[in-house]
């Protein structure tokens, strides 16, 4: 199926730059953490025993589905990633779908928005055999759903995820731009 929605959210994907970059490490990091925390309020909705990376749409229409050939498209932009990154994009393609063929889903936070625009700031992300989730050379902790649960919303604005990757400090922008000068 293709809906408005979708089709937007696959014209976004299509725009990332998938090799990626460092220059956003800190914004990345905050939003695989806020996905997670979306993901986490999802799965408690949705009852499912899958969290952080799992098909929303697929919990509460299975029916909800994205033309194959859009998937395709993307998947060979994306390249070889691992399979869970081609897999959330798929997820997000059909949430995309389940919120234009059902308007009477519960008021929540869009589960894949942080995780598409952290796409869109630098590329992909990797899951590591020790159950770390690797943004660019932060590894992050999974942790729990409920730990995810108790953080705070992240402010998805561009001004705010740019102040993050601002911020002065070990291994920051600026830090590294200061480094450079000095050698």
């Amino acid at each position: 199926m293709r809906t408005a929605s979708a089709t937007a959210l696959a014209k976004r994907l299509e725009g990332v730059d998938w090799v990626g970059e460092f220059g956003r490490t800190r914004s990345r990091v905050a939003l695989m953490r806020e996905f997670m925390r979306r993901s986490a309020v999802w799965a408690r909705e949705t009852r499912s025993g899958e969290w952080p990376f799992f098909d929303v749409a697929g919990h509460i229409d299975p029916a909800a589905r994205v033309d194959a050939d859009v998937v395709e498209v993307l998947s060979g932009k994306i390249g070889l990633q691992q399979p869970v990154v081609l897999e959330t994009v798929a997820w997000a393609l059909r949430f995309a779908v389940l919120t234009d063929v059902h308007q009477d889903l519960v008021d929540l936070p869009a589960p894949f928005e942080p995780l598409v625009r952290m796409f869109e700031r630098g590329g992909t992300f990797a899951l590591d055999a020790a159950g770390y989730i690797e943004v660019d050379t932060a590894a992050i902790p999974k942790g729990s759903m409920q730990q995810s649960l108790e953080r705070s919303p992240l402010d998805l604005d561009e001004t705010s995820l740019n102040a993050l990757d601002d911020r002065p400090g070990l291994y920051g922008p600026r830090t590294m731009a200061y480094v450079a000068q000095r050698q």
